[in-house]
C-alpha cells in the first residue's frame, strides 16, 4: 500500500514562497528574516492604521534597505511576517500564490517601495 501524500504546511509554502524571489535578492547579506505568526499583534494593527475585522496579511518592520545606513543604530532586527490566519480567511484557493503575493510584496517594502510603487509592480 502507497503512502499518503504530504500535506504541505503553511511554513512549508512561505519557503517555498522565499526560495521564488530572485537569487540576486535572497542573497544579499542584510535580507531581512521571516517570520510566520498566527494573527498581527493589536499594536502592528494599529501602525499599519488597521482595525480588526480588516485584514492584515503580512507586514516589514525594520528600516527600508534604500534608508538604511551603517552608524544607524537599530534596536531590533529586520524582519518580514507573514500572518497564516488573515491569509487563509482570505485565501480563494491558491494559497501558495496568496503566500507567494504576500512575501514579495514585503520584500518589495523592504526594498524601499512605498504602498503605491508595490501595488504598481502588481504586488
Amino acid at each position: 500500500m502507497g503512502e499518503a501524500p504530504h500535506a504541505e504546511t503553511f511554513e512549508e509554502i512561505v519557503e517555498w514562497a522565499y526560495s521564488t524571489l530572485p537569487q540576486e535578492i535572497s542573497d544579499l547579506p542584510d535580507f531581512p528574516g521571516i517570520q510566520v505568526a498566527d494573527e498581527p499583534p493589536e499594536e502592528m494593527l494599529k501602525k499599519a492604521n488597521r482595525t480588526r475585522g480588516t485584514e492584515l496579511l503580512g507586514c516589514y518592520s525594520g528600516v527600508r534597505r534604500t534608508e538604511s545606513q551603517h552608524n544607524l543604530m537599530r534596536t531590533s532586527p529586520d524582519l518580514i511576517f507573514v500572518f497564516r490566519c488573515p491569509i487563509l480567511r482570505c485565501s480563494k484557493g491558491d494559497l501558495r500564490a496568496e503566500v507567494k503575493r504576500v512575501v514579495w510584496h514585503e520584500v518589495a517594502h523592504w526594498l524601499g517601495h512605498d504602498e503605491k510603487q508595490v501595488k504598481d509592480l502588481g504586488l
